[in-house]
């Protein structure tokens, strides 16, 4: 079976699982082996380099992938191709991938297994499922920004019946009879992704503002996990937040004037002039705005804008987020792309609107409106 130019929405990596039993001159049904057929259907296929973190809207990539057959007891169990003459295929890297995805098929394996792991994007081949779970770490948000390299798993115990087939393996000359069963596994990273694509101003008189020219000088995202387990979703360590105290304007400022060596990926600089004649103004293209975090029903994510305001410093505050219809969102899923979006707009600018009355000491609270999406995953081949 060859698989083409097939499209993965929303980061669907689609697993078809076989079982089978060995047998004598008549096959029994009962204690069967099982055959494992594996395809990843719905994949966009590209070539050359994923972006980084300022390219907004971008898809996963996939470089490397590996599939595991395992159960509740974290047993690996390996599979043959389907004459039993070699081992079968369970890790693939961007070379193996250049001329598309390969359909993995696993004979013979223990009928224990009862569990499909699937992992992308790790750098490395894995022994087996155990040495896996041995090497793994949590992930850090830091390492997790760009989206060339975001590490993905999937997991299922869930196998339907799906007819039978029949193998026979020439080493001993033995059938097996196959009892098909087929299962689904979900490809997704652990982050969710905010996009940025500009700043607005919603001016309430344009011919008589509050003020002539709204300079945006900086963007700083906070109030998230700095880890995450890669098998679980489980965030660990404290809530990081670089600004505590609002109401504490001497430390916000402090913290915002305060010169960094080395750019983090929660914090960036930018130059954007809005005028009642300009209300919208949208960062270059290769200066779009993402921000991933480990997703948790227990934060939102906040964003701080610094910016002056007819040449007087000033800075703003997310209080919360809100979906198309208006209604808060209180939990964010991995996975999904929050793309910043002016009420009322169209959902797809990405541009973080400010009224111009919020330009105020008194009042520093925004509501963003954002647009979600699930993530694209691509599988990426090298070009050379």
């Amino acid at each position: 079976m060859k698989l083409t130019k097939l499209m993965l929405s929303a980061t669907i990596a689609a697993l078809a699982l076989v079982s089978c039993n060995k047998s004598d001159t008549t096959p029994e049904v009962a204690n069967r082996l099982k055959t494992v057929e594996v395809s990843l259907e719905n994949v966009i296929f590209t070539k050359g380099l994923a972006g980084d973190k300022i390219n907004a809207n971008d898809p996963v990539k996939v470089t490397d992938f590996q599939i595991f057959l395992t159960d509740g007891n974290n047993n690996t169990y390996t599979g043959k191709v389907s004459d039993g003459s070699g081992a079968a295929q369970s890790y693939w890297n961007a070379e193996n991938l250049k001329n598309g995805i390969p359909v993995a098929e696993f004979h013979y394996v223990d009928p224990n297994c009862t569990k499909v792991v699937a992992v992308a994007n790790m750098g490395e081949i894995f022994a087996d499922y155990a040495d896996f779970l041995a090497k793994l770490e949590n992930l850090s948000v830091d390492t997790q920004q760009d989206q060339g390299t975001l590490a993905l798993y999937a997991e299922t115990t869930d196998l339907k019946p799906a007819g039978t087939h029949t193998d026979v393996n020439v080493e001993d000359n033995v059938s097996y009879i196959s009892n098909v069963y087929t299962a689904s596994l979900e490809l997704c990273p652990r982050v969710s992704r905010f996009e940025v694509d500009g700043f607005s101003v919603k001016y309430k008189d344009p011919a008589n503002p509050k003020y002539k020219e709204v300079n945006i000088t900086q963007l700083a995202f906070q109030n998230y996990y700095p880890e995450t387990s890669l098998v679980t979703g489980a965030e660990a360590g404290e809530l990081v937040n670089h600004v505590t105290d609002f109401a504490n304007q001497a430390a916000v400022y402090t913290w915002l004037d305060t010169p960094v060596a080395l750019q983090p990926w929660f914090r960036d600089y930018v130059d954007l002039d809005i005028t009642p004649a300009a209300p919208v103004q949208d960062l270059p293209a290769d200066g779009k705005l993402a921000y991933h975090i480990f997703s948790t029903s227990a934060a939102v994510p906040q964003f701080i804008i610094k910016l002056t305001a007819d040449g007087q410093p000033a800075f703003l505050y997310t209080k919360n987020f809100r979906d198309a219809a208006g209604e808060p969102i209180n939990e964010f899923k991995e996975g999904y792309i929050y793309r910043m979006s002016a009420a009322g707009e169209d959902l797809t600018d990405g541009t973080i609107e400010i009224p111009e009355d919020k330009i105020d000491p008194m009042d520093r609270c925004l509501e963003i409106t954002v647009t979600v999406k699930k993530w694209q995953v691509e599988i990426i081949t090298p070009e050379f």
